[in-house]
């Protein structure tokens, strides 16, 4: 196969200027290490995953494989308890705090 326009050439590319790296920029003030609180959510114990994903606001599918990330297998009308209702609310942007 040939080149339909062999005139045109492709042009350079800028070259980077030496010298040491750059150091890394620096946090504003008071603001290193400073994590926003996280929203709370009240779970009873036990909760049903679909419940759970209302509550969270994400599709009970979107529940179902962080689950099967970490190996448990569960189903939208299957209960949770606690502490892996708490885990997936975290991972969502939630704290969660146990109710009942």
């Amino acid at each position: 196969m040939s080149n339909p326009s062999p005139d045109r050439v492709p042009k350079p590319q800028p070259s980077r200027s030496g010298g040491p790296p750059r150091p890394p920029k620096r946090a504003g003030r008071g603001l290193a290490g400073d994590s926003p609180e996280l929203p709370y959510i009240d779970i009873p114990n036990p909760i049903v995953l679909k419940e759970l994903a209302a509550a969270i606001g994400v599709k009970p599918y979107i529940l179902c494989a962080d689950l099967l990330r970490i190996g448990r297998f569960a189903v939208t009308g299957e209960e949770l308890e606690f502490g892996a209702a708490a885990m997936l609310a975290k991972k969502h942007g939630f704290q969660a705090r146990k109710i009942g």
